[in-house]
């Protein structure tokens, strides 16, 4: 039987405990999070945030996934009611648009160190995309990039060696034709080649929104740009844009190394058919074409065939502080060590498992990668670049996609096709701009 002395120890310590247990309850912060990954990748990013949950027990995130269209049409509203999340994902082609219309916090130099975040620890390139005139709104959570895929079987049988393929512009060229085959085994630069009755295609440059990926590739590659200083002119009517459109269209109907008016689809299935042995796409692509029966492939980067340096297209996903109307200091603390966690390089090699890249250079060297199929293209992380840094990135991407698929479709020359989407981009800007500060 107790004593009275021991039930009054046994009451003081469980009255303790209880009293601890209350403190730690009223302290615990929940904070709203709101990203898009609703796809293959969406559970690894739930096994991320229960991560965080369960060692950081003072914080709780609660996680809604929302279509990235749909998100794109809330946050506004959001964040005019005062209620918006405390954390969000901003992909690469709106975030300065919001950063521009006052939608998100600046993340300062305070808060990145609150937040134990160095930005010296990305890919430049991929940072500067959540940064807009100076100051840092958005941290890198996820990158993809343009790459090429090519069918190893064909390239073998061909002769071709991939690292000279990808080289310059003529060897790009070379590698093409030999690739390219009619039903007689003739190839496009030789006599009585026969474009109606090709069996086997160099490669398939698909429209519309690839192309443009592509186009906007061999852009930054001849030293082009999308917009001027100002970014209120859109300037990829430049000399350096009108060669890298050239190239392109004389791919398709100079050269005769891909077909014309081919669908994403399109260059896709003729890949996976073995038909074409390469194709310009995303790195997300890379787990089709690993369970696709028979193909035998592998990855590079694109080739390089600008005249002034290395660049290919790239994506991105950043996680931002929406702005609110009274800033609670105890969730935005706590929103800044999620994000802050979320980022450390230990969980970026976690959620390259949904298809992206790693953000930073120390994941990239991780000895996990050694054997990835995408291990070659990541000596040139460092030279992706997304369609971003001006709040019209959607106005003048399009404008450009549609110039790129009329010049590549023959409907006109890649000159006149690239100034008429320079003329109805800069109309594009000049309305975007009446409803941006």
């Amino acid at each position: 039987m107790l004593t009275r002395l021991t039930r009054l120890v046994v009451l003081v310590v469980a009255l303790t405990l209880t009293l601890a247990s209350g403190v730690v309850a009223a302290d615990k912060v929940t904070i709203e999070y709101w990203h898009g990954f609703t796809g293959p990748d969406r559970p690894l990013m739930e096994q991320l945030i229960a991560k965080f949950n369960e060692t950081h027990p003072d914080i709780e995130v609660k996680a809604q996934a929302i279509p990235w269209g749909t998100m794109w049409q809330q946050i506004p509203a959001a964040v005019a009611a005062g209620k918006a999340p405390d954390v969000a994902v901003a992909n690469e082609d709106v975030i300065t648009g919001f950063i521009a219309r006052g939608a998100f916090a600046e993340l300062t130099p305070d808060m990145l160190a609150t937040a134990g975040i160095d930005k010296n620890r990305f890919y430049a390139s991929l940072w500067n995309t959540g940064s807009y005139k100076g100051k840092d709104y958005g941290v890198p959570v996820h990158s993809v990039a343009l790459v090429l895929y090519y069918n190893t079987d064909m390239f073998k049988k061909a002769g071709v060696d991939i690292n000279k393929a990808m080289s310059s512009r003529e060897e790009f060229l070379k590698a093409m034709q030999k690739l390219t085959i009619d039903k007689n085994g003739k190839h496009p630069n030789e006599p009585g080649f026969d474009l109606n009755n090709v069996e086997q295609w160099g490669t398939m440059l698909p429209l519309p929104w690839m192309g443009g990926c592509i186009f906007y590739s061999f852009l930054l590659q001849n030293g082009g740009r999308l917009v001027d200083d100002d970014a209120t002119k859109a300037v990829f009517n430049s000399p350096e844009g009108v060669d890298a459109l050239q190239f392109l269209v004389d791919l398709i109907y100079k050269y005769h190394v891909s077909p014309a008016n081919v669908t994403e689809d399109g260059s896709i299935a003729g890949f996976r058919q073995g038909k074409v042995a390469t194709n310009f796409n995303g790195v997300w692509r890379v787990n089709d074409y690993l369970n696709q029966e028979g193909l035998n492939f592998a990855v590079a980067p694109i080739p390089k065939v600008g005249g002034k340096t290395y660049a290919t297209w790239g994506g991105s996903s950043h996680l931002v502080i929406p702005k609110a109307r009274q800033v609670d200091k105890k969730r935005q603390e706590a929103a800044l060590k999620f994000i802050g966690w979320i980022t450390q390089p230990q969980q970026n090699l976690f959620w390259t498992g949904a298809g992206g890249l790693p953000t930073q250079p120390v994941v990239a060297q991780d000895k996990s990668f050694d054997n990835s199929p995408m291990k070659p293209v990541f000596a040139s992380l460092g030279n992706v670049f997304a369609t971003a840094g001006f709040p019209w990135v959607s106005q003048v991407r399009g404008a450009m996609d549609e110039a790129v698929s009329s010049a590549m479709l023959g409907k006109k020359s890649p000159k006149q096709a690239l100034d008429d989407g320079v003329k109805l981009a800069d109309q594009q800007i000049a309305d975007a701009m009446k409803n941006i500060r």
